[in-house]
């Protein structure tokens, strides 16, 4: 049974505006994700060769709403000083509540200013391997966020072990290893992105096989074990959507910007910007599944009548 006295100290940590305020950062990167995508797409990375300003204008550079690069390159600045505000709001109330809190608050604040800085540095020297860094340090940058959004929830708080699993070594191995393939993945679509390299290309694609499987096996795994759950049910229905999505948006991509022809500018920059973003979002997803795999979950009983918690190891008479 759970210590009351815990629950109660659990419950008083739990900060609501903490938690909006990370929900808030993570969701205003999501578009910071999908217009940096579209500066790939629409190669409008150079469209301002200064930093940090535009053309010596910091907020409203003349003219830059007439054309497709400077639109992109200009609103991706915009929505970038936007998620830094929110990131020190969010780093400075996590500060407050301390512990694993403010941790996850202060790492999240620092990547974004490492990818703030990323994007200074790809601007003066013009150079396409640190244009790649920077959008796939983009999608960190979104994990560390929605990491922050968890572990500020009440059901991360209040929820410590308090879900026995069976083969919980099992799933957790498992987790990790979907972890690091879809990084794999990310950086094999990163690579053909800025480089065209065609090896990446066939890698990306091949790689997409075992992707969808281990994936699979992942969301199945939530929805078959914690459909209940308030966090792992979630999780297991969005990373189950998001693989539907990815893989439409995949074919999509595939058929738009590899095989061409003649498709409007919008599905040009949209449908393969939309793929980035979504496996962003898968990412995220397998990291807070990860997260919540050591959290929430201990060892089922191995005896009857005998009951494991995190911090304490079955005994024997």
């Amino acid at each position: 049974m759970t210590n009351p006295s815990i629950g109660a100290a659990n419950s008083a940590r739990y900060s609501l505006s903490t938690f909006i305020i990370a929900v808030l950062t993570a969701c205003a990167i999501l578009p910071l994700i999908l217009v940096g995508a579209g500066v790939t797409t629409t190669d409008a990375g150079m469209a301002y060769p200064d930093w940090p300003t535009s053309n010596g204008h910091l907020l409203n550079p003349p003219g830059w709403t007439e054309s497709s690069p400077t639109f992109f390159e200009h609103g991706h600045r915009l929505i970038g000083w936007v998620v830094g505000m929110l990131a020190i709001s969010l780093a400075t109330l996590c500060w407050k509540r301390g512990g694993l809190c403010r941790g996850a608050g202060v790492m999240t604040l620092l990547a974004i200013i490492v990818q703030g800085t990323l994007g200074g540095f790809r601007v003066m020297e013009i150079s396409t391997g640190l244009a790649m860094l920077h959008g796939l340090w983009g999608q960190v940058c979104f994990c560390f966020a929605c990491t922050t959004a968890l572990v500020t929830s009440r059901s991360w708080i209040e929820g410590a072990g308090r879900i026995e699993a069976r083969s919980l070594r099992f799933f957790r191995r498992g987790c990790i290893l979907a972890l690091f393939s879809v990084m794999i993945q990310l950086g094999l679509g990163a690579t053909y992105r800025h480089f065209a390299s065609q090896t990446a290309l066939i890698g990306h694609v091949l790689w997409a096989i075992w992707l969808v499987m281990i994936l699979g096996w992942a969301a199945f795994w939530m929805l078959g074990e914690y459909p209940r759950d308030a966090i792992l049910g979630k999780l297991g229905r969005v990373l189950a959507a998001l693989l539907v999505i990815q893989l439409l948006l995949g074919g999509g991509a595939f058929i738009v910007v590899v095989m061409g022809g003649q498709w409007s500018a919008f599905l040009m920059w949209a449908v393969p910007s939309a793929h980035v973003l979504a496996g962003a979002a898968i990412l995220a997803c397998m990291v807070m599944t990860t997260l919540c795999s050591y959290h929430l979950l201990r060892s089922e009983a191995t005896q009857p009548g005998v009951r494991m918690d995190a911090s304490c190891p079955a005994t024997t008479s």
